[in-house]
């Protein structure tokens, strides 16, 4: 999931050479280019047990639908904080950090294709039927990020839009799952699908702040629009891969859409 920042509006209050402001935000990634799990077709080689202790025989045969951030979370919430130096009237250098969630959500993700057997992690054994289908449902999504960048402004009469960049790091927690067999009423605990994730991430954004005073303290208000691009998660070691599905987690990059809402503090 890498967000957004917002910060200084340049007037000559804002953004006289040498000003700080220190800004924090908060809004939604509205949209997102990324999936979750590739379609695949599977058979399990030989019996295997999960992270959890559960176990798959050797005879399940299933086909893994494609699932999109969307289907397996809800919208992600973001918020967060810049802090701006003004190098020119018209540019400012920042760096910030910025924190993403969002609730993981059940949704269907097996067809059963040949029949075979599910033991849970307690020993106790049920049978699965041809046509048997399941969900799965994942862990919340959380990921923090810090990064730096830069903003160039054009001043207008009542609005300052503006245009930047900026690139950092970021690091998503690790992500388990639970599969839920639907006719046989049995489930697996929390088994690996994607491991901790520490990579860099890069975006653009755009916007308009509008100046104002709050108790004859200047300060600007703003909305933003930013896409942000993060590399595919880590796919390592995942339980898919003890039932040559291994694919499923190989589902590439993604570009988040935020749009965010911020209050600059000049100092």
């Amino acid at each position: 999931v890498g967000l957004l920042c917002a910060f200084l509006a340049p007037t000559n209050v804002f953004a006289e050479k040498g000003k700080w402001s220190f800004t924090p935000y908060a809004g939604a990634n509205v949209a997102t280019s990324r999936d979750m799990v590739n379609s695949v077709a599977a058979t399990t080689a030989a019996a295997v047990t999960f992270s959890d202790g559960s176990q798959i025989d050797a005879t399940i045969t299933a086909s893994v639908s494609e699932l999109s951030f969307g289907d397996t979370h809800d919208t992600p919430l973001l918020t967060g904080f810049d802090v701006g130096y003004s190098i020119a009237d018209d540019l400012e250098v920042f760096g910030g950090f910025q924190y993403v969630t969002a609730g993981g959500n059940s949704t269907k993700v097996l067809d059963i294709s040949a029949a075979g057997n599910f033991t849970d992690s307690a020993g106790t054994q049920t049978a699965i039927a041809l046509n048997e289908t399941a969900n799965v449902e994942f862990d919340d999504y959380n990921s923090w990020a810090i990064k730096a960048g830069a903003t160039k402004y054009f001043p207008m009469a009542d609005f300052i839009p503006y245009f930047g960049g900026y690139a950092g790091f970021k690091h998503v927690d690790k992500m388990q799952f639970k599969l839920k067999f639907i006719t046989a009423a049995v489930e697996t605990g929390k088994i690996n699908f994607y491991k901790s994730t520490n990579t860099g991430f890069f975006g653009f954004h755009t916007g308009v702040n509008k100046n104002i005073a709050i108790g004859g303290t200047p300060v600007a208000l703003g909305v933003r629009a930013r896409l942000d691009y993060t590399p595919q998660l880590n796919n390592d070691n995942s339980d898919v891969d003890l039932v040559g599905a291994g694919d499923t987690n190989n589902a590439g990059g993604g570009v988040d859409f935020g749009l965010t809402a911020q209050l600059s503090i000049p100092f």
